[in-house]
């Protein structure tokens, strides 16, 4: 019975879904410093991408990034790639600018925009960009993005404690 019962709260664990978003924090001192990322890794290493968002301060950036083979470029611009943002309802294309070394796009201010509301809005999104795709379950993303531009309290034991000579 023991074992049954083990195994079966093994494979309940196992099974559990999980929606691939991953979110890090450093809290400094200062607001202005504050970083965090939030991350959606690609379901293949070979074919998918990650789709990241980093936020220092209150500034948000949003990258691509691929694993196996570098992102193609866009006609001819050995500098820029696309992506194209689908959904049940729309498709959308943008030319965003490579980064060094050719695996790592960063997205202009109206991609990341767009992805942002898109991904709020609609419970599954679809990125690519060449022979890369990757599906995002986003039906939970509001909750991760909350995460990821909460600052914790400003409160630290730090300035809490008071030394007092007589």
């Amino acid at each position: 019975m023991k074992y049954w019962l083990f195994s079966f709260f093994i494979l309940v664990l196992t099974g559990c879904h999980r929606d691939g978003w991953h979110h890090s924090s450093i809290q400094n001192g200062n607001a202005t410093y504050d970083m965090a990322k939030l991350i959606h890794k690609a379901s293949s290493p070979s074919s998918g991408m990650d789709l990241e968002f980093s936020r220092t301060g209150s500034m948000i950036h949003g990258y691509i990034n691929v694993h196996a083979f570098e992102l193609p470029s866009f006609d001819g611009d050995l500098y820029a790639t696309s992506l194209t943002i689908e959904t049940d309802l729309a498709t959308k294309t943008f030319v965003i600018p490579l980064l060094e070394g050719g695996q790592r796009a960063r997205l202009t201010d109206d991609c990341l925009e767009y992805l942002l509301q898109t991904l709020e809005l609609k419970p599954h999104v679809t990125l690519s960009s060449g022979y890369f795709k990757e599906e995002v379950n986003s039906s939970r993303f509001v909750l991760h993005m909350d995460a990821f531009q909460r600052s914790n309290s400003r409160i630290r034991p730090q300035h809490m404690i008071n030394f007092e000579l007589y």
